[in-house]
């Protein structure tokens, strides 16, 4: 067929579909849970120890009696000693009730609430680096609920010691910030990175039997309207695999409802967290803890912004199973010591990149599903124009310039293609008008045109074809990129990580938005429409006419970034048509084929053709 409308319009879709498909398969449920673990069954202790008289199991510290409050702080610093994150840490639970990212703001259209700094965990009764105890399939767990008290003695401007009690046991933890260098190399995510250490001491007579014990690593989902809820997952890295799952794995599927999920069959679980668009939580266990378990489940938090609840996930890193011994006169009970790197930070792919030494392949999180080869180095490139330029907005614009020249060889050869293939159509209709009921015949002769005068009919498709991948990969990269949070251009716009509406006006009870880039994105591409040298019949080009507008309808709503990027691009496009339209026009010739050339693409589909031909007529005939 070489009907180019029809070509660009499925390609397109299949583009599209082929998207819907690998996200679907990163988003498919999780195999089916192991069989549950009954938390006070004692297991047989290690072969090196002597099987107790009795055992006790984890006592469950009951609900505080005062009031949640922050007793800690600590406060990391980039490389120039500028604060980028505040990590509060709660007395219930002894952990870190929130991460305030310090100069990040939240994007909402309240005024009073702009300018307030982004706070990572929603979880509003439970900070990461709470003990859970008795996780399970069949029941929600139980959150460490002890008084932890602040040891001013044993902390420092880089470390906080907190110790509580649950029942005989004397749990101790030491957060400290992580040294923003590793040798000589300066490691900017570190400023996002602490490092917890867990002792839990038996104080009672008997041996504790701990089971099915976890370390939350938080909960995450959207921060404000403003920002989407689609980003929100739940991931893991196992033995070099990475997987992600959002909150939909929990819904009612076929009359069940899965609440949560507790698999303790992993294998060489590297790290787990929680993500939402801009940024995650992402707990990496010590190897020789020996972490085999994930525990997640959905959730309803509250929006930093609204308060209004939102679709949230929520995941814990399953601890080993282990005894402890219990005290004598002559010594104190046995102690066990764990060990965590905790990274709450943005998603900003240079800086994950640089961290991946630490924490393996944790720059998956920034979810380019399958154009990530091609969304890393758009990244690369608008981050190193950022640092030239010194703004987003021009970073995307020397960006697309860039990408512009570089297919600048296709698009000439593509337009003289259109050009030729436009000289042509005279002999098509006339082909048409002669065999106008037999359309095999009309599709063999144009194939022999095509043939003749060395023209592919899909020569004209391919800038298209080839710009449909850059501009879904930067599509990604702009809905999971936080470089281009609060960042402004010119004018109008504001935040390039949001819509560039100028003002609303109300209709039918909605308020609609006037956003300009992807107006002027619409009118250039028309314009760049009209220069183009039209082919295929009056269906086609009607077709064409409608992809502005296909195109004006998907970009209207999303950051003005990808209108930027795009309107760039269009007058870009519209620029190098002129200097073509300047160059010799093509001639329509006829190829002479060289003697022992191999057959061409269109020579050997002819073939196929006339094959086919034959074949119908064969049996016309019997």
């Amino acid at each position: 067929m070489d009907k180019t409308g029809w070509i660009v319009v499925s390609l397109c879709v299949g583009l599209l579909g082929l998207q819907w498909f690998y996200n679907s398969n990163q988003e498919q449920q999780q195999p089916a849970p192991a069989a549950p673990v009954a938390v006070a069954t004692p297991a047989a202790p290690a072969a090196t120890e002597t099987t107790p008289a009795a055992t006790i199991t984890t006592p469950v510290a009951p609900a505080p009696s005062v009031e949640r409050k922050v007793i800690a702080t600590l406060t990391s610093k980039d490389s120039q000693g500028k604060p980028v994150a505040r990590y509060n840490f709660s007395n219930i639970g002894g952990a870190i009730s929130g991460v305030e990212m310090l100069g990040q703001v939240i994007n909402s259209t309240r005024e009073e609430l702009k300018g307030t700094d982004v706070s990572l965990n929603a979880n509003p009764d439970a900070g990461i680096g709470t003990l859970m105890f008795g996780l399970s399939n069949d029941r929600a767990p139980q959150f460490d609920q002890a008084v932890y008290e602040y040891r001013a003695d044993l902390s420092s401007d880089n470390h906080v010691t907190l110790l509580g009690r649950v029942g005989n046991l004397i749990i101790r933890k030491i957060y400290s910030l992580k040294p923003l260098t590793n040798g000589e190399d300066t490691i900017e995510g570190n400023a996002y990175v602490l490092n917890l250490k867990v002792d839990v001491q038996n104080t009672s007579e008997q041996t504790l039997n701990a089971q099915d014990w976890g370390l939350y690593a938080g909960g995450m989902g959207q921060i404000s309207k403003d920002e989407s809820s689609y980003y929100t997952y739940y991931v893991h890295l196992e033995d070099g695999s990475f997987e992600k799952n959002g909150a939909s794995d929990f819904r009612p599927w076929l009359g069940k409802e899965k609440q949560r999920s507790y698999d303790k069959g992993l294998e060489n679980l590297e790290w787990a967290g929680v993500m939402n668009q801009y940024y995650a939580s992402i707990v990496k266990p010590d190897k020789a803890s020996g972490n085999n378990a994930l525990y997640a489940a959905p959730a309803q938090f509250p929006m930093q912004v609204s308060g209004d609840k939102t679709e949230c996930v929520e995941v814990a890193l399953g601890m080993p199973d282990f005894f402890l011994n219990g005290k004598t006169d002559a010594m104190m009970g046995g102690q066990k010591s764990f060990s965590f790197d905790i990274f709450t930070g943005p998603k900003l792919n240079l800086m994950l990149d640089e961290m991946t030494d630490d924490f393996r392949m944790i720059d998956r999180v920034m979810d380019y599903g399958m154009f990530t080869i091609i969304a890393y180095p758009m990244n690369w490139l608008v981050n190193l124009y950022h640092g030239w330029l010194g703004n987003w907005g021009w970073a995307i614009i020397a960006m697309t310039i860039t990408i512009r020249l570089l297919i600048w060889p296709l698009y000439r050869k593509s337009y003289t293609s259109m050009k030729r293939m436009s000289l042509l159509q005279p002999q098509m209709q006339a082909l048409k008008e002669k065999y106008p009921n037999d359309q095999q015949k009309v599709q063999m002769e144009m194939m022999k045109l095509y043939r003749d005068y060395g023209i592919s009919p899909m020569g004209g498709c391919l800038p298209m074809l080839l710009q449909m991948p850059i501009f879904f990969s930067f599509f990604y990269v702009l809905q999971t990129a936080a470089e281009f949070r609060g960042e402004g251009f010119i004018g109008w716009v504001t935040d390039l990580s949001q819509m560039d509406t100028v003002f609303s006006f109300p209709f039918m009870g909605y308020e609609v938005p006037v956003n300009i880039l992807p107006i002027l994105m619409a009118v250039s591409t028309i314009v760049q429409m009209h220069m183009t040298p039209a082919t295929g019949d009056a269906a086609q080009v009607r077709i064409m006419r409608w992809m502005p507008l296909m195109f004006f309808l998907f970009c209207y709503t999303y950051p003005s970034a990808l209108g930027l990027y795009w309107t760039t691009s269009n007058l870009i496009s519209i620029l190098q048509t002129l200097i073509i339209r300047r160059l010799p026009a093509p001639t329509l010739e006829k190829v002479q084929k060289k003697k022992g050339a191999k057959k061409s693409f269109m020579e050997r589909m002819l073939e196929q053709q006339a094959a086919l031909e034959r074949q119908r007529q064969a049996q016309q005939g019997k």
